[in-house]
């Protein structure tokens, strides 16, 4: 039998009573489940009995069993028996009594907070605006033509703003150091983008030119065998080229667009960064709807679910890293700071997220929204239709975890689509 009782922060106490008639059947459940396990002299195997299978291996031999299945049966009983219990991580489990007269078991478990609901309908929220600029529309297509440069080769001396070919290696303590090579590098004079003064001693050097280049890696640089180093580039220039743009007028437009005026593809350029901007205010009031509804929300964040999410932080960041090959191990060396000082950054960030996430699911629970079969078919069938698939064909690879996260973001189309019509955006 078991009893509940909430206590502070949203917490449940469930306590396990079991007589010893009770503790005894469950003893005898867990003998039946594990004698096959042991050999004794004398005994066929899985034939021995309880008596001297606890005689040879001592009374509690099947009490850790007993207890799992005790347990297991009456918490999942307790939890049933009561809706609002809703918990967010394992139980914590302790013995309150043991004796001749039976088992007491305590379980502390942290259910998911209550959610108190600020207005979230018939609110007035100013609306994102915004326009696509002359210059905005100018430097797509200045993207465009750089895209289309041409890099002529030239026979003097080089000059800042040109483009030299390299070959280079680099040397510390007169040894070649790893990353420090490359061959037939293009590099821009004056972009900044190798060490402080690299670029600068390349200046005026030609075609077939070899150079010491001298220089001193910063004291902050990333690589921790090279900061504040001082280092020798043994460089060789292969060419001097100056880049070229094409002139910006109805021939490029038909070569890099399907159009064959300059108007008409800067008016298609405009098109296509009014269609981002709408895209980018829509996203804008459906945040800005949310961030007001959820400030004026109420509920206690269980630490659970904070940890959770700073593990969500810092599994996100790792992978981020590792795109950029490194780790998070080097990362933190860098930059000085342990992985608890960057959780401990982004705490409050991940109170938020929670806070957010809570706040939507409990609008979802009151307004009942959910996905039929039909409307997460449509989405899929969309879908696989891109691909060249049919629905089965597609739905066959896809597993249970991503036809989730598709429910999920179906759900909340829904959601925002409610929130953005049920509220007044001027």
């Amino acid at each position: 039998m078991y009893t509940i009782k909430k206590l502070e922060n949203n917490k449940y106490q469930i306590t396990i009573t079991a007589d010893k008639q009770t503790w005894e059947k469950y003893v005898d459940h867990a003998y039946e489940e594990n004698k096959e396990k042991f050999n004794i002299e004398g005994f066929r195997k899985g034939k021995a009995p309880r008596a001297i299978i606890e005689k040879n291996y001592g009374a509690s031999v099947f009490y850790d069993d007993a207890l799992d299945h005790l347990f297991a049966h009456e918490y999942t009983e307790a939890l049933a028996s009561d809706k609002d219990i809703e918990p967010v991580s394992n139980p914590e489990i302790k013995i309150d009594k043991f004796d001749e007269d039976g088992i007491v078991l305590i379980a502390e478990v942290q259910s998911m907070p209550e959610v108190k609901l600020g207005q979230y309908k018939g609110l007035t929220i100013k609306k994102a605006t915004g326009t696509v600029t002359d210059e905005e529309v100018d430097k797509e297509l200045n993207q465009s033509r750089e895209r289309q440069a041409r890099y002529v080769e030239v026979e003097r001396e080089s000059k800042d703003g040109d483009y030299v070919v390299i070959d280079f290696t680099g040397y510390t303590d007169n040894k070649a150091f790893e990353g420090g090579a490359a061959q037939d590098y293009r590099l821009k004079l004056g972009s900044h983008t190798f060490i402080e003064g690299f670029e600068d001693q390349l200046v005026g050097l030609k075609k077939g030119d070899k150079k010491d280049v001298k220089v001193t890696f910063p004291v902050d640089y990333f690589s921790e065998e090279l900061k504040g180093k001082d280092a020798i580039f043994d460089v060789t220039v292969k060419k001097v080229e100056e880049k070229t743009l094409p002139p910006l007028d109805d021939e490029f437009a038909s070569n890099v667009s399907e159009f064959e005026t300059l108007a008409d593809y800067k008016a298609d350029i405009r098109k296509h960064l009014e269609e981002n901007l709408q895209a980018r205010l829509k996203r804008e009031d459906e945040n800005n709807i949310i961030e007001t509804i959820v400030k004026s929300s109420e509920v206690e964040i269980p630490d659970v679910l904070v940890e959770r999410q700073l593990d969500s932080f810092i599994e996100d960041f790792s992978m981020r890293l590792s795109y950029q090959g490194y780790k998070l191990e080097d990362y933190l060396k860098q930059a000085n700071v342990t992985e608890e000082e960057l959780r401990q950054e982004r705490r409050e960030q991940a109170k938020d997220v929670v806070k957010t996430r809570l706040v939507l699911e409990t609008i979802v629970k009151q307004e009942k929204l959910d996905v039929t079969d039909k409307e997460l078919d449509e989405k899929l069938a969309e879908t696989a239709q891109k691909y060249g698939k049919t629905l089965e064909e597609y739905k066959k690879n896809l597993g249970d975890r991503n036809i989730a996260y598709i429910q999920n973001d179906i759900l909340m189309q829904k959601l925002l689509s409610l929130l953005t019509n049920s509220n007044t955006l001027n």
